[in-house]
């Protein structure tokens, strides 16, 4: 009977030193619950608006989207019209090119339309001088 009285008496002053190990910790537990709930509650108020200006920003992004879109085939049109003009222009170039080399070849065409000239003046005048 001894042995149950002190097993008994163990038993107890365990689960006293134990409760007074306990009850701080709970007391912890609590502070850092209602902490964690202040702070989920501060996050819900917060979370609220940016989500909103989040909707918004994303609104003005599908609007501004949708204008570039639609401003996209002028802007293909225009770069399609630049890419003609363009090969106009060179065009233009490959012309004044040629009329520029034309031009700097004219006097060796005409001194050789002067001595082509003169040749046959002189072949005309021999000719009719022996006949």
């Amino acid at each position: 009977m001894l042995f149950l009285q002190i097993t008994s008496a163990v038993t107890a002053l365990t689960l006293v030193i134990l409760a007074l190990c306990l009850i701080p910790v709970l007391i912890e537990l609590k502070k850092a619950a209602l902490a964690l709930q202040g702070a989920a509650d501060l996050l819900q108020k917060e979370v609220t608006p940016l989500v909103k200006e989040l909707r918004d920003t994303v609104s003005d992004v599908q609007v501004i989207t949708g204008a570039a879109a639609a401003n996209a085939e002028g802007v293909n049109m225009l770069l399609s019209e630049l890419g003609h003009a363009g090969h106009n222009i060179r065009m233009i170039n490959k012309v004044l090119g040629i009329a520029t080399d034309i031009v700097a070849n004219a006097p060796a065409w005409l001194t050789g339309a002067k001595v082509a000239g003169r040749y046959i003046a002189d072949r005309i005048i021999k000719s009719k001088i022996r006949g």
